[in-house]
Order: structure tokens, then C-alpha cells, then sequence
């Protein structure tokens, strides 16, 4: 069988051979603008053109789906088969009133964030009692330079030092609600979240390479990165967060 001259994007990638292996590399395919590679071999037997036609639009297919996903890897564990926001359309928002509308309402969404997006005094700030702990006053009392957390007082918690007035910024209090069937993703490394956590309400959510920062990191209950809650008591499954960046929180997790 001989090798015809080709003008398209499989051009000087094929081999001549019965048993045709078929090797896709970033010198003979772009999408895009830009180069897509894979290390997948794959194989066919040439028995009429129709097939190997067919052969080469699935292939085509395949890598094309694989290129326009905004995830990288997959779930796996306890995670495996979450999908989030599946295949809808990518949506980018650029106020904070649009990145909560779509993490919060009941569509599936695929939410790629590429700017940083600032809560700070957005929400106002307020004043409350806090306990100055003795190991806080014993930090300070060292006069190295180092601070530690005064803690806000709750109704679960008891103050072993001091009681003081704290002022904090109200946003961090007020995680963003995250429903099901959500993709949460960063894009490069302006994907920051300023002053404010999420809180994941619905089931089958992926969160991945974004960084969340400055949630009121001089107190304890200022503000969560993360919080797992569910809704209406029904506990969520299929959450997947993956390359998140958590700094300067007082609490980070819980």
C-alpha cells in the first residue's frame, strides 16, 4: 500500500503497513492554535478506506474532547466518577456578583476563574468581643515580633485570658455557596479568591487550582477556606478539590 501526499494535520504521520499504528504528537496535530500531544498508540487494521476514515474521526474526536476540558487529571478514591459541571459550557466571570450567581444557582456549571477577585470591604466591618488567650498573651509577651490569634467568642467556647474588642472584615464570615453538579477551576495563577472561602451546599462539585487568602488570618472564627456543609441535612458525595492553595486563614478547614 502506498502513502498518498497529504495536505492535512495527519500529514507524514501515518505509515504504510497493512497493520497501520497511528502515533498523534504535537508535530502533526494542532487544535486551536495550539499543540495537542498524546502518548496514546493506537492501532488499526486497514481493510477499506470508509474504515480508516472512520478510524481518524474518532481519534480526531476524542482528542479534540480531551483538549477542551478545563480539569486536569481525575478523581479518584472516595472522588472517583465526580463529573461537576460535566460538559456545559465554560462561563467566566468577571464581578463578584457573577462568580456567586453561578456557584450558587441550580444549573450545572463549569466556572473558570481568570482574575483575582477581591471581597474585602465589600461586606463592611465589624467590632466584637474576643478572648486574648493565655497562650496569645504569652506570645506576646516574648516581644519577638510574632503575634498569635485572639479567638472570638462563641457560645461553644470559653475565654482562659483576656476578653478584647477585635474588628474584622464581615465578608470572610459569609462563605460563597457552592450547589451540585459545580467545576470550580483556575486558570494560570490570577485564580485567587481575596477575603472569602466557599461553603459546599450540593453533592458532585470539583474545586481545583485556585487560592483562597486573608480571611481575617488574626483570629480564630474569622472565616473558613473551606467549608463541607450540605443542605437541608443531606450530606454531600462526590466532592473533589484538588491543587488548592490556602493562606493566611485563620481557620482553614472544617
Amino acid at each position: 500500500m502506498s502513502r498518498s501526499k497529504s495536505s492535512g494535520p495527519v500529514r507524514d504521520c501515518i505509515t504504510s503497513r497493512f497493520a497501520l499504528q497511528l502515533t498523534l504528537t504535537s508535530r502533526c496535530l494542532h487544535l486551536n492554535k495550539f499543540p495537542v500531544e498524546t502518548s496514546t498508540m493506537l492501532k488499526v487494521s486497514l481493510r477499506t478506506g470508509a474504515l480508516f476514515g472512520a478510524f481518524v474521526a474518532a481519534a480526531f474526536a476524542q482528542i479534540t474532547a480531551e483538549a477542551g476540558s478545563v480539569v486536569t487529571g481525575s478523581p479518584m478514591g472516595f472522588a472517583a466518577g465526580t463529573t461537576g459541571g460535566g460538559d456545559a459550557e465554560p462561563v467566566y466571570p468577571t464581578t463578584i456578583e457573577e462568580l456567586g450567581t453561578y456557584l450558587s444557582d441550580d444549573k450545572p456549571r463549569v466556572i473558570v476563574l481568570k482574575q483575582e477577585f477581591d471581597f474585602i470591604n465589600t461586606e463592611g466591618s465589624t467590632t466584637e468581643e474576643a478572648c486574648r488567650g493565655k497562650n496569645n498573651l504569652d506570645c506576646i509577651a516574648k516581644k519577638n515580633g510574632f503575634l498569635g490569634q485572639d479567638t472570638l467568642i462563641t457560645s461553644f467556647n470559653t475565654c482562659d485570658g483576656t476578653k478584647v474588642k477585635v474588628t474584622y472584615d464581615k465578608a470572610a464570615k459569609k462563605p460563597l455557596e457552592v450547589g451540585s453538579n459545580k467545576t470550580l477551576v483556575g486558570e494560570g495563577t490570577k485564580d485567587v479568591l481575596n477575603g472569602k472561602g466557599i461553603e459546599i451546599k450540593g453533592s458532585n462539585v470539583i474545586v481545583q487550582n485556585i487560592h483562597m487568602t486573608n480571611l481575617n488570618p488574626h483570629i480564630v472564627w474569622g472565616g473558613d477556606g473551606i467549608n463541607i456543609s450540605g443542605d437541608d441535612g443531606v450530606i454531600p458525595t462526590g466532592i473533589w478539590i484538588d491543587h488548592v492553595k490556602i493562606t493566611s486563614v485563620g481557620r482553614q478547614m472544617k
